[in-house]
């Protein structure tokens, strides 16, 4: 039975939460201020998901969708709420989740919103249906794949490589079979790692297709496999990431930022905030796109082999010893105070999960200046009231908006003890 709701707020997964006598209730696609009418469907946490039926009064801050798609691809969530009203709620989520630690929050850095067109790696999923692949994004909520013609949010290379992957892999993928290509558009051009869903032996004349599909779609490289045992079938140049004067030879499905201009933008803060510092350390430090090329020495750790190896190959590049990679998981074992003390200045940009292990150490460490990028307020808050509580204050924030029309918002702050 369908309900008639009153949209109240935007929550943290971009759905509009409604509420009656005491009930929550989650809407997609909605935004506050609306009524509408939907129907309850599943529980979830607190509440209930409901299908969004009809928008009986919409708010004058909704917009017209640009993606055709939209509404069906799990990849977008706020197409429809007008610009600037949904970057002030991307900032609040920062806000509201340093609130709730009781971390004041100091006077943000302006925001950095990316445009469309601006996404430079994106996973599509591949599945082959009869004579036809699917390429594309999951379906909200569901394993079932929208077929893409061109995604608004990525870079024009990025977009046009859905047909080439669609024509040469209904050669490769026998029917029913699966996979996820990951494509990165590098400083020497795209970079796709083919991931099969089940173990799938290239014969001769798949590689040959492979190799017909790179040239085709002008690819720097194709490979095959799981990233730790990734096989480049073909490479025509060498994928690579340039930062400052350093130059990183990619791993196949290397993790970069979604944007270059996300990307450039966290490196000059990390560069202006970090000052002077003699010798820093990058932790988390993936590929070291947030580190790599500055003055002074640095020392990287990271746990993904094949990233390490990359940043260890452009170290010696550089020469000096100015640089030194180390593989370390630092979930399990974070440097301890004793070892941060060598440090003038660190960086870390953990996964969605923080720091809490390595925060604890720095908490009780002498480090000057602490570099903080996240992709998730509520884990980021947490490592930042732990910090504050051993003697760390919050002083600089610039919220980026690199996912753009997601609920995920991302940061890079300071802070100095």
């Amino acid at each position: 039975m369908s309900l008639t709701l009153d949209i109240l707020e935007i929550g943290g997964r971009g759905d509009g939460i409604a509420e009656v006598e005491g009930r929550r209730y989650f809407v997609p696609f909605t935004l506050p201020a609306e009524t509408v009418e939907a129907e309850p469907r599943d529980k979830r946490g607190d509440g209930i998901v409901c299908d969004l039926l009809e928008i009986l009064a919409p708010s004058r801050h909704r917009e017209t969708p640009p993606c055709r798609h939209f509404g069906v691809c799990g990849g977008c969530a706020l197409q429809h709420w007008r610009r600037d009203i949904y970057l002030g709620w991307k900032v609040d989520l920062i806000t509201r989740a340093l609130s709730q630690q009781g971390v004041q929050a100091p006077a943000f850095e302006q925001a950095l919103s990316c445009e469309p067109g601006e996404r430079r790696r994106a996973d599509i999923v591949l599945r082959r249906q009869g004579r036809r692949v699917l390429a594309g994004f999951h379906e909200r909520a569901s394993q079932k794949i929208v077929d893409i013609g061109t995604c608004v949010v990525a870079r024009p290379a990025v977009s046009a490589v859905f047909e080439a992957l669609r024509a040469g892999m209904a050669d490769i993928l026998p029917d029913g079979a699966a996979a996820d290509a990951v494509v990165n558009e590098t400083d020497s051009g795209l970079d796709i790692l083919i991931r099969p869903h089940r173990k799938l032996a290239l014969k001769l004349e798949m590689r040959e297709v492979l190799v017909a599909l790179a040239e085709r779609a002008g690819l720097a490289r194709l490979s095959w496999g799981d990233r730790a045992t990734a096989e480049p079938v073909v490479t025509r140049r060498t994928p690579l990431l340039i930062l400052g004067d350093a130059t990183v030879d990619l791993p196949p499905g290397a993790f970069l930022q979604a944007t270059k201009r996300a990307e450039l933008t966290m490196r000059a803060a990390v560069n202006a905030w970090i000052g002077d510092a003699a010798h820093m350390a990058d932790l988390f430090a993936g590929i070291g796109a947030l580190s790599l090329g500055r003055p002074g020495k640095l020392s990287l750790f990271e746990s993904d082999k094949p990233a390490v190896a990359a940043v260890d190959a452009a170290a010696r590049k550089i020469g000096g010893n100015r640089v030194v990679a180390e593989r370390r998981d630092l979930f399990r074992n974070p440097l301890t105070t004793a070892e941060l003390g060598k440090f003038d200045a660190i960086l870390l940009d953990p996964p969605r999960a923080g720091a809490a292990a390595q925060c604890a150490e720095l908490a009780r460490s002498k480090v000057r200046r602490i570099v903080y990028g996240s992709c998730d307020p509520g884990s980021f808050a947490r490592d930042v009231r732990v910090l504050q509580e051993g003697g760390y204050r919050l002083e600089k924030l610039m919220p980026i908006d690199q996912f753009l029309w997601s609920a995920h918002v991302e940061l890079v702050a300071l802070l100095t003890k």
